[in-house]
């Protein structure tokens, strides 16, 4: 990792409320190896495992973790391929509870994948990893389609990333020979998002799987309010960047998206150029600085959310709340990225449905701090967990 880069980005970024990932700045996009090609048919069941092998970067104490590719589907039920990482204890040899983890922001293409770091598996890329394996559950963690595999990216595009999510468990069942008594899905920034969606689609798409809890984690759970309060923070070069991360798939995603008719002439290339690059790599800098040159002569972007296909598209996946597992919600109160009136809001909203919720919020913490390992959350987390599986959890609502 280059220090000075990550600094320079987070300054950058981080001045203007950019959406970016809950994993550190590498130097450079990671190469993919041939095991996330798949050639075959794509089976017609999702969640079919179509191959798996050892993962070799860091592994929490006592697991033994795998990489797995899988078959599962876009929002439009068309057959799709994904990768996860799985993590497995040692001890006991049957795993009863697996617990879903969905990452944050990395980017929007094939190699911001972060099975294809070193670090998929540390308590930087997931809070609380070590926790889990101790108490003897699995760990699956997708990198969702079009990341890691070829293909369209699914980003905050509820349907496509939940079915990932669960599909992923499904794999993971069949890698172990065995059905996971309990699932437990967790997530953060873009992650928190694809929980929700999960938890809120399971009973019709993965009805086998038993969801006991959902914890979604400074969640992005409002693109169309998250978009608006973007582009009202003025002008940034981190701005089209975040706006070509969400316009460029949603235009593979949707066929009323048309980046020519939102972009300036020359745009879409700009466009297009971002999103290849990952959020968490050094490339990411370049995205920051070709923008701000581009932008001399105006906005790359002439994007009015209060109507039309790309508002309609966003509000469509908003993540409504609506299941049955109890809810955890938490977030930072200097969260530069995601506005807390959008948990606040899901928090209300998801008690009038009578839900049980419990939100939390954590004064001085970041997008990211809410997150680091000496944040009061974690341990909110684990005791939420408890009161779920003891049967005591209480509501905030």
């Amino acid at each position: 990792m280059c220090a000075g880069i990550l600094a320079t980005l987070i300054l950058v970024v981080g001045a203007a409320g950019g959406l970016w990932a809950s994993v550190s700045l590498s130097s450079g996009q990671a190469e993919i190896s041939d095991f996330y090609s798949w050639q075959g048919e794509i089976p017609r069941e999702p969640g079919t495992l179509l191959r798996s092998t050892a993962y070799d970067g860091q592994t929490p104490e006592g697991s033994t973790a795998y990489l797995i590719l899988y078959s599962t589907t876009y929002s439009d039920g068309s057959a799709a391929v994904a990768s996860a990482v799985v993590a497995v204890p040692d001890d006991p040899a049957e795993v009863a509870t697996a617990v879903a983890w969905q990452h944050g922001t990395t980017g929007v293409t094939q190699g911001c994948a972060p099975s294809l770091t070193a670090d998929a598996l540390t308590e930087d890329s997931i809070p609380g990893i070590g926790e889990i394996v101790s108490r003897g559950w699995a760990v699956v963690a997708t990198d969702y389609p079009g990341q890691g595999t070829s293909g369209k990216y699914p980003y905050l595009v509820g349907e496509g990333e939940g079915r990932a999510t669960l599909d992923g468990v499904r794999a993971a069942e069949e890698l172990l020979a065995e059905d996971f008594a309990q699932v437990m899905l967790w997530g953060h920034s873009q992650g928190g998002h694809a929980t929700l969606w999960a938890a809120q689609i399971a009973d019709s798409y993965a009805p086998e799987l038993t969801i006991t809890s959902v914890a979604a984690l400074s969640s992005a759970s409002d693109p169309l309010a998250l978009a608006q309060d973007i582009l009202s923070r003025g002008s940034s070069a981190v701005i089209p960047i975040i706006t070509a991360y969400v316009l460029v798939p949603y235009a593979m995603e949707y066929d009323d998206i048309d980046l020519e008719a939102m972009a300036r002439p020359g745009g879409v290339v700009i466009a297009e150029q971002v999103a290849s690059r990952c959020a968490t790599s050094a490339t990411g800098l370049v995205s920051v600085l070709s923008v701000s040159a581009a932008q001399s002569d105006g906005p790359l972007f002439d994007l009015d959310l209060s109507s039309g296909p790309a508002a309609e598209r966003l509000a469509e996946n908003i993540a409504s709340g609506d299941f049955s597992a109890p809810l955890f919600l938490g977030q930072g109160t200097d969260d530069e990225v995601i506005p807390l009136s959008i948990q606040r809001s899901l928090a209300e909203n998801t008690c009038t449905t009578g839900h049980m919720v419990t939100e939390r919020e954590y004064e001085g913490r970041t997008h990211m701090g809410v997150i680091a390992s000496d944040s009061p959350l974690i341990d909110d987390l684990w005791s939420w967990v408890d009161s779920v599986l003891n049967g005591t959890v209480s509501s905030t609502c």
